[in-house]
């Protein structure tokens, strides 16, 4: 038959293994696994079952003919298969977590790796289930603890997911984040934040804030499920750089319409001011890097007055610390990155800055250093 055998009589050929033995079934087992007609073109799901079957008769039979299977499998799904289309990455993810467990003695160190490109190929189709299937996959892989730090695959994920993110549907990503998909969606804005780039980031910044019912859920599943120090990541990396008048967010759902009043449209910087009513220790926060909100909101060239007075106002203080990445103060951070408005407003507020940093002793050498626009 040129039909391709399904799970239960793949396991039918292992049980006719058992009885009859492999020598007795290895032509057919190789003219089976070997029909190029069969493997042309055809889902991730289609290559897990044979490497599944490759590895269960690996355990009846001697030598290395069962690992040899294995191997062809994955060359197989690289050569033939069909990444623009994954008709059910649950599953897919569901039978790799499900064999890394149950073949614990083997090495699949090259499966898992060929698994995780085959994904990676597809991600110009991939929806937001998909993406979020393969966060999953990356969760459960680096909790094995089998298989290194997987940095290279963590990148492309963070580069992907970015990049699908304007594509999601505003209705579709609120109801992952307040539902059963809440706690994978922060797990992939944690790879997003850790693993990503700037690039990124501004990507994924403009989609939060695409409307007022999509941010409001994504900062409740943050906190929920990862707490203050994520969401203070994805303020600094990702939001301080842009405002809801951007031309891409929808400025209608940030909108408070009352009756018989004027329409008011809502100022840049509403989704700061609601994160910081939130979290108001926020801004006082510092990262990983030692750095305040406020420095990222200096360093970066775009974001707007409106957003940097709002990161200021709640934190005046910071304004005489200087950013640990560049050694310069806020004001000459924001000067340096071209946001006049912002730096010339510090020094009104605190003249005597301006003194702190031409008589500071202590302040680093920076002259030798590359500054930083952002981290």
């Amino acid at each position: 038959s040129s039909e391709e055998p399904d799970e239960l009589l793949f396991d039918t050929i292992i049980v006719a293994v058992d009885k009859l033995g492999y020598t007795e079934l290895s032509d057919t087992i190789g003219s089976l696994l070997n029909d190029a007609v069969r493997k042309s073109g055809k889902d991730i799901c289609f290559f897990l079952r044979r490497m599944d079957f490759a590895l269960k008769l690996n355990k009846r039979i001697e030598g290395e003919a069962g690992l040899e299977y294995l191997e062809a499998a994955i060359n197989d799904m690289s050569r033939h298969g069909l990444t623009h289309v994954i008709l059910d990455s649950a599953a897919a993810v569901s039978t790799i977590v499900n064999m890394v467990a149950t073949y614990d003695d083997i090495d699949l160190s090259n499966m898992v790796e060929a698994c995780l490109d085959f994904f990676h190929h597809g991600t110009a189709h991939q929806s937001l289930q998909t993406m979020l299937d393969r966060a999953h996959l990356l969760e459960q892989l680096l909790t094995t603890e089998k298989f290194g730090s997987l940095q290279s695959s963590l990148v492309e994920f963070a580069a992907d997911f970015t990049q699908r993110a304007k594509f999601f549907t505003i209705q579709g990503s609120k109801a992952k984040l307040e539902g059963e998909g809440r706690h994978i969606f922060v797990q992939a804005t944690a790879f997003v934040i850790e693993f990503g780039a700037q690039t990124g980031w501004d990507e994924f910044g403009k989609y939060t804030i695409k409307s007022v019912d999509l941010f409001s859920a994504f900062v409740d599943a943050v906190m929920s499920v990862s707490g203050l120090a994520l969401l203070r990541d994805v303020l600094n990396k990702c939001l301080l750089q842009y405002s809801i008048t951007d031309h891409d967010t929808s400025i209608h759902s940030w909108t408070v319409k009352k009756p018989n009043e004027p329409i008011i449209p809502p100022t840049p910087s509403l989704y700061v001011q609601k994160v910081l009513e939130l979290c108001p220790g926020i801004v006082q926060t510092v990262d990983k890097e030692k750095r305040l909100p406020l420095h990222y909101a200096a360093a970066s060239a775009t974001a707007s007055f409106d957003v940097f007075m709002t990161i200021f106002e709640a934190n005046k203080d910071a304004a005489s610390i200087r950013d640990p990445a560049t050694g310069l103060f806020p004001f000459q951070l924001a000067a340096s990155n071209g946001n006049y408005a912002a730096s010339f407003s510090l020094l009104l507020a605190n003249p005597n800055i301006v003194s702190s940093a031409v008589d500071d002793d202590d302040a680093p050498d920076v002259s030798d250093r590359k500054r930083k626009r952002s981290s």
